[in-house]
């Protein structure tokens, strides 16, 4: 079992029509509508719930800003490669999947993973090694989208990358300097978004898998935006151009 915390994280998953949600744990004292909304849902899906003492919580959480609840469920649960290119959007004109090369920072991935939930993307994939897993941290900063989103793990990010390719995928590299201005590309094939790490973006084995490499265009002179960031921009350029164009046959 682990905790997942916050109170929309926990209204996410009571919304889901099977929630995995086993006890609903509440600081004593805590109050307010939010947390009346999340009692009547919990009673009408027969979920347990305790009022316990809030240090209880501070260490269920490494004492991080759980808002006074946390539930209990089973760990998280990865997709696979397969799940994630079957989450179509019947919206959208085309296939968008994310690959993370190495993002470390727990708040980066839920917040990547919460923007490709809105925007429309497939689903999001990122290594087993050298780079963050999907933990309390990452639900919370996806605000609980990680459980609507396939998320696969997997074990060799270049060999992931080839395999979208013979599917045909085109696969674009996130590069702050240096990549073709991200307006200008045309987004009408099943698309591959890969983006690198924090500190040293995208590693060498994995730019030479891509196709082509985008960049935002700044007014600024910072070198780069924050990734997750980066990742909401690209993408919302990307699914202005996937909502305008009629859905295909998938490749």
């Amino acid at each position: 079992m682990e905790a997942v915390y916050g109170i929309n994280p926990i209204k996410v998953l009571l919304s889901r029509d099977t929630t995995p949600l086993k006890k609903i744990l509440i600081a004593e004292g805590r109050s307010g509508p939010p947390l009346q909304d999340i009692l009547a849902s919990a009673r009408q899906k027969n979920i347990p719930v305790e009022w316990v003492p809030r240090q209880r919580l501070d260490g269920l959480t490494d004492q991080a800003d759980h808002q006074g609840i946390a539930g209990l469920c089973d760990a998280f649960a990865y997709a696979d490669l397969e799940d994630v290119l079957k989450n179509r959007n019947p919206r959208l004109s085309q296939d968008l999947v994310l690959i993370l090369d190495g993002i470390l920072d727990p708040q980066n991935l839920g917040s990547v993973i919460r923007s490709a939930y809105c925007l429309g993307a497939n689903g999001v994939v990122i290594p087993t090694d050298r780079s963050a897993s999907v933990t309390p941290a990452v639900m919370k900063s996806s605000a609980g989208s990680a459980q609507h989103l396939p998320v696969a793990r997997v074990t060799n990010l270049s060999r992931t990358i080839d395999d979208l390719k013979n599917r045909g995928f085109w696969i674009y590299g996130a590069d702050a300097r240096g990549g073709k201005n991200l307006r200008e590309q045309d987004f009408g094939t099943p698309v591959g978004l890969v983006l690198g790490s924090e500190s040293r973006g995208l590693r060498p084995l994995i730019r030479k898998k891509c196709d082509f490499f985008i960049s935002i265009p700044m007014a600024g002179n910072f070198d780069s935006l924050n990734v997750a960031v980066a990742a909401g921009i690209i993408q919302y350029e990307m699914l202005l151009q996937r909502l305008a164009k009629p859905a295909g046959p998938r490749p």
